[in-house]
């Protein structure tokens, strides 16, 4: 699995791994070590892909969560990490409007309840584009090797 990441050029990064943009952790990793890993992958070369719909499900989660805390500054993270997200040049964002992807994402979307997860998943599958995700479920839509967890891609930039 270490060659893995060595023979793609490209990624697809779930949503997950933008929240702390948005100012909200999370238990995979801290915000750090995301952005340091993020970076060495850059820097080999590798292309950092998001479906064009994740800026939008992060602001939501966020948002969601600042609302339940009442939490004002939280809010404006939620502002502030969409707004870096969409007009940063840091992540290479595909249109969720590909006909392929639309008909993947249906078809998906008959056994699996989350939308945002529908077009992701398709995204990768069309695409050809291993996707990052601690979601356990992708692999019910994906082949094995476009899937691969967090601790499994840091692996594979230490080998």
């Amino acid at each position: 699995m270490h060659d893995k990441l060595s023979s793609t050029r490209s990624v697809i990064l779930d949503t997950t791994y933008m929240l702390p943009v948005f100012g909200i952790d999370i238990g995979v990793d801290s915000a750090s070590s995301i952005q340091g890993t993020l970076s060495r992958l850059a820097e080999r070369g590798t292309t950092l892909c998001i479906s064009d719909l994740s800026p939008f499900e992060a602001f939501i989660k966020a948002y969601r969560i600042a609302e339940k805390l009442k939490d004002e500054r939280g809010k404006e993270e939620a502002k502030l990490g969409l707004l870096f997200v969409v007009r940063g040049d840091w992540l290479s964002r595909i249109d969720h409007k590909d006909h392929e992807i639309i008909e993947e994402a249906f078809k998906i979307r008959q056994k699996h309840n989350d939308p945002f997860d529908c077009f992701i998943f398709a995204t990768a599958k069309v695409q050809g584009i291993p996707l990052i995700t601690e979601d356990r479920v992708a692999r019910e839509f994906l082949d094995d090797k476009l899937v691969m967890t967090w601790a499994v891609l840091k692996k594979s930039l230490k080998a």
